[in-house]
């Protein structure tokens, strides 16, 4: 079967929203489950850290379709997170080449 490309279209009205951490993910074999969640402090106490709340930001279902492609772009972000190990030669930890 011969697959055909897909025409992209981008929708204006779906916005960013921003998150400070993956809380939950779940995969039952069909679906996978996640939920983002941001963490805001109490502006009237801004350095108190009791008064700060954690909000749902984002709920995220996927068919077992979509994983496949997650778990690669996943894959290469992690992989550009992660430093290199030095050259032979370039003391560890440094961004210039040794003298």
């Amino acid at each position: 079967m011969e697959s055909q490309e897909l025409r992209r279209v981008d929708v204006p009205e779906v916005f960013e929203v921003f998150v400070d951490e993956l809380r939950f993910m779940t995969f039952d074999g069909h679906q996978l489950r996640m939920e983002f969640d941001v963490m805001r402090k109490d502006g009237a106490a801004p350095q108190d850290d009791s008064r700060r709340c954690v909000y749902t930001a984002s709920r995220i279902v996927m068919s077992a379709h979509g994983v496949p492609g997650l778990l690669d772009q996943m894959t290469r972000l992690q992989a550009a997170l992660t430093p290199a190990p030095p050259a032979p030669g370039q003391p560890f930890g440094s961004a210039f080449p040794a003298s």
